[in-house]
């Protein structure tokens, strides 16, 4: 759904329309277009980063492989709508993205690299 209001550490994606929605690795139509991620209110006031260093809450990231253990993986669109996701999304019909790389962890939240691929596949 699109949002006048953008939660922080969610990824989201540009619609045709001018608003923005949460990504989701399940369908084309809501990752493959410009995506950015949300930092915490009305995207005309507060802004939504396009690309740069940003901080992502432990709870908008799956699959973290433990603290110490993500520097340099690449981090993708998750399945799970505005979510990031350490495991590359592998169903049928879902898109792989890669949409930067983690930097660091601290107290679990990661510091990630977002920078978005401008690419994609679809898994057959």
């Amino acid at each position: 759904t699109d949002s006048s209001s953008l939660n922080g550490s969610e990824i989201y994606y540009l619609r045709t329309n001018g608003r923005w929605a949460q990504a989701d690795a399940d369908a084309a139509s809501k990752s493959s277009s410009l995506l950015g991620v949300g930092l915490g209110g009305d995207p005309q006031t507060v802004g939504v980063l396009l690309k740069g260093f940003v901080r992502v809450a432990s709870t908008e990231i799956l699959n973290d492989p433990g603290a110490g253990a993500v520097s340099g993986l690449p981090v993708y669109i998750s399945t799970t709508g505005g979510h990031f996701d350490f495991t590359a999304p592998s169903g049928s019909g879902d898109i792989v993205r890669i949409v930067g790389y983690a930097i660091d962890d601290d107290g679990g939240d990661i510091l990630i690299y977002f920078d978005p691929d401008k690419t994609y596949i679809e898994i057959a």
